[in-house]
């Protein structure tokens, strides 16, 4: 399961320098576009602190005994 929250953290933050990547030649202040786009921010950086601080009530996966499955 770890490993699982490992994957899925990686994930959202290449997803995150990815947006930031693609943002860097809008104007902010188009549109409200600065405001939406700090709460996003925000609110994903949150998402981000909680998934990383479940880590630690995660059962540790447990290793099966025997050989890999054919």
């Amino acid at each position: 399961m770890s490993q699982e929250m490992n994957t899925a953290l990686e994930s959202l933050d290449r997803a995150m320098r990815f947006l930031r990547q693609a943002t860097v030649g809008i104007p902010y202040r188009r549109e409200g576009f600065r405001g939406g786009h700090n709460a996003f921010v925000r609110s994903v950086a949150v998402l981000r602190t909680s998934l990383s601080y479940s880590r630690s009530q995660l059962a540790p996966a447990r290793r099966r005994r025997g050989g890999p499955r054919t």
